[in-house]
Order: C-alpha cells, then structure tokens, then sequence
C-alpha cells in the first residue's frame, strides 16, 4: 500500500464512524428498529417471537393485590365484585372462587390463564344478555290477538299484568306477581333512556299504577290493553310512566 493509499484510508474511518452515528441517531428518534430478518435470526440462533406469543410465554401483567385500573374494573365486573378499581381482599377472595370453579390454580392472582377465562365468561354473559332479551320480545309478539280478560295470565287470554307475568315465565323463567304495582315494585328502577325494548313500563297516575306494559322502543308499547282489545303493539298516550328492568345487565 503506497503513502497515499494509507492516509486515504485513515481520513476516511472517522467518516465511516460520523455516518454509523448519524444512521443510529435516525433510527432512534424515526422509532424505526433494526432487527435482523427471521432466516438471519434464525442462523444467528436468535429466537423470533411474536407479541402474542411473547405474552403466552409469560410476559402478560399480572393483576394482584394493590393494582388499580381498568383492568381491575373489568375483573370485578366479571366476578360480580363492587366495581372500585382497586384489587383489594374482596376482589381476591372472588377471583379465587373464580379460578376454583374452573380448575385453575387457586392463587388470587389474574395471570394470563384467569384473564383469558375472565374475558369468555364475559362474552357469554353479554350473550346471555341479549338473548334474555330476543326471547322476550319474540314471546310477547306471539301473543298478538289473545283477547284481554280481567284476571287471565294466559295462555289464550290476558289482563296486562297477566301478559307481563306470562311473557316473562315464558321467555326466561322469571316469575312475576299477578298485580301491575308489585311487578314494579319487583324490579329494579330504571330511567326511559336507560329502557330497552323487552324492559317493563309501568303507567301512573300519582302514586297509583294502573296498567303494565313492555316497552317496544321508540315510544311503542306490546300490551294487553282492556275488555274487548286484543293482546297489540301501541304508541304510548301517556308521559307518566314509569320502567323497571328484571334482567341483570353484566
């Protein structure tokens, strides 16, 4: 190598280093990573693991006691806790019955195994939910035509609080007094933005219901109306209802 060739050589390493540094810092703040591709990992014996299987392998955060968050929320929801939040000895004990009842190790902690059952146990509740609902109102529309009668719960014939009482034995086996002001009283109060259709409606005057109904939506009404009607689908006449809900909501 001539003189020449040699300080050619030595002027050019602290360009080669400037620019490495450059290449890195843009990496750095573009967010860009450079790992090498999976045949390249695979030959240079690095293992390539997906984020969902990252979390399988054990990644996944754990929730125990002292942990706070949505996820808390979400657990409690599910094992029907007090929805604080906070992971305290309540939330434990019933995630720990939780795990028992599904064969999980009992440890009062959500690892990744809880979290997963938690979430099915979710969908199927919601599932449940809305099917409550679908059977109630297939019912109550199986009945348009049955002629009122004072003191019928069906099937055939119906005052209104016999309709209500039949529809939802029917649907989703809730028993229901025989008497509009104590189904109401039965249930669980609810505002006519929170009712969905399949809900109970409740019409008053004062402090005296005098006509039981299920809610349709949108201002309609599946009822048992009075002597010489037929069990139908009515607009409301009247504000001064009130809604009561008998299924619980996950």
């Amino acid at each position: 190598m001539s003189r020449t060739d040699a300080r050619r050589l030595r002027s050019a390493q602290p360009l080669s280093a400037l620019l490495s540094a450059l290449i890195v810092a843009v990496v750095l703040v573009s967010g860009v990573a450079l790992t090498p591709s999976s045949a390249e990992a695979t030959q240079a014996g690095v293992a390539t693991t997906s984020p969902a299987a990252a979390s399988r392998a054990g990644a996944f955060d754990a929730l125990r006691l002292g942990d706070r968050g949505p996820r808390v929320r979400f657990a409690q929801r599910v094992v029907d806790r007090a929805v604080t939040g906070q992971y305290g000895p309540p939330t434990r004990d019933a995630i720990k019955r939780f795990q028992r009842t599904r064969g999980i190790s009992v440890s009062g902690v959500v690892n990744l195994r809880t979290w997963d059952a938690l979430q099915r146990h979710w969908r199927n509740q919601v599932r449940s939910y809305r099917d409550k609902y679908r059977r109630i109102l297939s019912v109550a529309r199986a009945q348009f035509g049955d002629p009122y009668a004072y003191g019928a719960a069906g099937p055939g014939a119906f005052d209104c609080s016999g309709y209500t009482m039949y529809v939802y034995r029917q649907a989703i086996s809730r028993s229901l007094p025989h008497l509009a002001g104590a189904q109401y009283y039965r249930g669980q109060r609810i505002s006519r933005s929170q009712a969905r259709p399949g809900d109970l409606v409740f019409f008053h005057s004062g402090s005296g219901i005098y006509h039981a109904a299920i809610w349709a939506g949108r201002g309609y009404i599946y009822h048992s109306p009075r002597p010489g009607g037929v069990v139908q689908k009515d607009r409301m006449w009247s504000n001064e209802v009130w809604f009561a809900r008998y299924i619980t909501r996950p």
